[in-house]
């Protein structure tokens, strides 16, 4: 037994394990897209874009929500919340 594992080592080899899935999962992705016909590889990347507008969409829908938040709490002089902020709480 190794005993105790720093948090920098226990980061590291959780990051390396990321890095195998996310290798895995884009080869596994690779070979089944690779198998399809024409006209199914084109549906695929079509449901890509699509995945991808909504994901722009919902960021644009919170980003405006939360402007308006940080309008009106500027207006009454509480917090107001930094682009930095927003971007490290939609994370």
């Amino acid at each position: 037994s190794f005993g105790y594992l720093s948090p920098v080592f226990q980061f590291q080899r959780f990051s390396l394990f990321l890095m195998e899935t996310l290798h895995k999962l884009n080869t596994e992705l690779a070979i089944s897209i690779k198998k399809l016909q024409k006209k199914q590889k084109r549906e695929v990347l079509k449901f890509i874009e699509y995945l991808r507008t909504q994901e722009d969409s919902s960021f644009i829908k919170y980003i405006n929500n939360r402007t308006m938040q940080a309008v009106e709490a500027r207006k009454s002089g509480k917090h107001f919340t930094s682009l930095e902020e927003l971007q490290r709480e939609y994370a």
